[in-house]
């Protein structure tokens, strides 16, 4: 599977969306399809670590960016989303859709980290400081 949607904790806390090298705009569909089975699936809030340490970006992300957002607005119980291993090139590809799609991704924010422990150990801290 190009990418593998699971969860994170045993607590249902945390989803973690696992991207291999190569990955098509269909694996994402199901792979957010399967997202949103996991958040209506519990009450709480869950948190999201979308996981591209390796994988590389496919063609035409600006049309499959426009296609993805058409989406509703994120479940009431979808908690933070944290990008783990983004390259520069993913990283002004995120700018760019942000630029262009920027009023649908309102409540929609993403944190960057470097790698799995770093995302686990900020969502730590933000829900800390949460309570």
């Amino acid at each position: 599977m190009a990418i593998e949607t699971l969860w994170d904790d045993s607590s249902k806390t945390r989803i973690r969306i696992e991207f291999e090298t190569s990955w098509t705009w269909d694996d994402l569909e199901t792979a957010l399809i399967k997202t949103d089975d996991f958040l209506a699936s519990v009450a709480h809030s869950v948190d999201i670590i979308i996981d591209l340490e390796g994988s590389s970006l496919p063609k035409d992300f600006m049309n499959a960016a426009k296609n993805l957002l058409q989406n509703p607005v994120p479940r009431d119980n979808e908690g933070y989303r944290i990008v783990v291993g983004v390259n520069n090139m993913m990283q002004k590809a995120y700018q760019a859709i942000q630029s262009a799609f920027g009023e649908k991704l309102a409540g929609r924010d993403i944190l960057f980290a470097q790698d799995l422990s770093q995302a686990r150990s900020m969502l730590y801290s933000i829900r800390l400081n949460d309570k």
